[in-house]
């Protein structure tokens, strides 16, 4: 009797807990109420096709966006990286000398656009958690024309750790974000800065999302429409930030902006949600390359946002602070997106099926399975924090690369987190910046792919999967013309 009571309890103990699983799975694979009101449409095979063929033949051109060229000097920290990068690039688009540009990184310049075109430009290796590497690179003397002409600088170096939420950890993202924040604000002011503007993150107004419920249709928190308001609230408890790196990145944000006065103006752009525009970005780059693809989040309706855009921002940003007297923008942050309305992580995976001419296949397991791992995953590098002999004694190591990513913060800064960066669109007069965008979002990631299949045609992308497939996609691929028959 005692044995067919354990076993009727474990029964119905394994019953509810996959009713359970059942239930969250479910709402997890729903589309979160009050998202598709921003973006009810989504992209067909039509529309992104004809934006293929607009884009090859008539490239995004973003010159005429541009604020003047200034007679300034400037030092561009992680110039190197995505949006750094298309800051100097966007630089020497609008005519400033080489010689009045200086690249502060600890990697090397590596994008081909930027060994092409940046060249000439200034490189100094500085690790900006060392007062003395920061110093030394700011120190450096200028060429003669231009040693005499103000200073702007554009800091955009982080540490992007988007999976760890534990305080345990904080200390992998602080050194860099805040600690180096502060070192190279410090820097640029002992230089004569008179703006400085830095890139923030609109992950800083993301809150946690609660998965677990079996008794809600969708999980609590899946949506999500931000601005800066938080900015004008005192700072959150670390635990309702997403992630770590959000935090870091609003303690950063509140010492740059602090420090704003009418001689070191200062401010923050807050990219809206994925950056893209690069093989290399974290975004789309990253889906590319890889070419398989696992999700939870197709649904999920999201901005994107193009780093010119983001780059094209900042320069619009240091305009405003320009004027005289002092703009009711300085000391602020903004968030900024692509203009018009966000697309769905569908959208995505369907425009680079669509296009690319390298194999992309997106896979969906059930996301409660996911999930599950993901905290499995931060458990085991919690318990390799708290027991550092695990590591010493047995040789255990924390994950790395996507496995590494694949915790419980990634599923709510996946989720339908939407940006609005009506303040930044509205005039500096009215405290804004007067932003205007270059692209849509559609159309940035087309415009990458047109990037992207051309050096594919030329030869000179590496991609980590060879074009494989369906017959149909091959077939799609030979009669975009892009690769030579034999490789197909």
């Amino acid at each position: 009797m005692a044995l067919t009571s354990i076993l009727s309890v474990l029964a119905a103990t394994i019953i509810i807990a996959f009713a359970w699983l059942y239930r969250v799975n479910s709402a997890m694979r729903a589309v979160p109420r009050g998202s598709l009101e921003h973006s009810p449409h989504r992209l067909t095979e039509d529309e992104i096709k004809t934006m293929y063929d607009r884009l090859s033949k008539t490239p995004l051109d973003f010159t005429k966006l541009l604020p003047p060229r200034l007679e300034r000097r400037y030092v561009v920290v992680g110039g190197s990286g995505l949006v750094g990068g298309d800051i100097v690039l966007q630089l020497l688009q609008r005519g400033q000398s080489p010689e009045s540009i200086r690249i502060v990184d600890f990697a090397p310049l590596i994008r081909e656009e930027m060994l092409e075109k940046a060249y000439e430009c200034d490189f100094v290796k500085a690790d900006i958690t060392s007062p003395a590497s920061v110093e030394a690179a700011f120190s450096k003397p200028w060429p003669a024309s231009v040693a005499k002409s103000p200073l702007t600088v554009f800091h955009t170096a982080a540490a992007i750790r988007p999976s760890e939420r534990s305080p345990v950890f904080y200390e992998r993202v602080r050194r860099v974000n805040v600690d180096g924040t502060a070192i190279v604000m410090a820097a640029a002011r002992a230089a004569g800065a008179d703006i400085f503007i830095a890139t923030s993150s609109a992950s800083i107004a993301v809150t946690p999302v609660s998965f677990w419920s079996p008794f809600r249709s969708e999980p609590k928190g899946c949506y999500q429409l931000f601005s800066e308001a938080d900015f004008d609230l005192p700072l959150r408890p670390h635990n309702q930030y997403f992630a770590n790196y959000a935090f870091s990145k609003a303690e950063a944000e509140r010492l740059v902006c602090g420090a704003n006065e009418d001689k070191f103006r200062t401010g923050c752009i807050r990219p809206g949600n994925g950056i893209y525009g690069d093989k290399r970005d974290l975004c789309v780059g990253l889906g590319l390359m890889q070419g398989d693809v696992v999700s939870w989040v197709p649904q999920n309706i999201q901005n994107f946002v193009s780093a010119r855009n983001i780059s094209l921002a900042h320069l619009q940003f240091e305009a405003a602070l320009m004027r005289k007297p002092m703009p009711r923008c300085a000391g602020r942050p903004f968030l900024i997106t692509d203009p018009g309305p966000p697309i769905s992580f569908a959208d995505y995976y369907n425009l680079c099926s669509v296009l690319s001419a390298t194999y992309f296949m997106v896979t969906y397991p059930p996301p409660v399975l996911l999930l599950i791992l993901a905290h499995a995953i931060e458990a085991y590098c919690l318990t390799l924090a708290y027991l550092p002999f695990l590591k010493t004694v047995f040789g255990l190591k924390e994950p790395s690369g996507l496995i590494e990513n694949m915790q419980p913060s990634i599923f709510s800064v996946c989720s339908a987190t939407i940006a609005d960066d009506s303040a930044a669109r509205a005039s500096v007069e009215d405290g804004g910046l007067g932003y205007r965008g270059g692209c849509t979002t559609p159309e940035g990631m087309v415009d990458l792919m047109v990037q992207w299949n051309r050096e594919y045609k030329a030869g000179t992308l590496k991609v980590s999967t060879p074009i494989t497939g369906s017959k149909p996609f091959r077939d799609r691929v030979a009669q975009m013309g892009l690769v030579p028959a034999g490789l197909i």
